[in-house]
């Protein structure tokens, strides 16, 4: 049972990045790398978004008393 498990295991490691980039290039590579470059844009806004919400608050709070 070990032995079998080892052997799917062995062609999983070799197989799986070839099916990988098969079908990024059959989705088109481009494609692929502008939706991270969007996403990681999208998480970049927010994240700012948040630290500038945050500190515009601790100075109201500052400021306010």
């Amino acid at each position: 049972m070990l032995s079998l498990l080892m052997i799917i295991g062995i062609v999983g490691y070799f197989t799986i990045p070839t099916v990988t980039g098969w079908v990024i290039q059959a989705g088109g590579g481009t494609n692929f790398l502008r939706n991270v470059h969007q996403t990681a844009v999208k998480s970049g806004n927010i994240a700012g978004a948040g630290a500038g919400s945050a500190a515009g608050n601790i100075s109201g709070k500052l400021i306010g008393k």
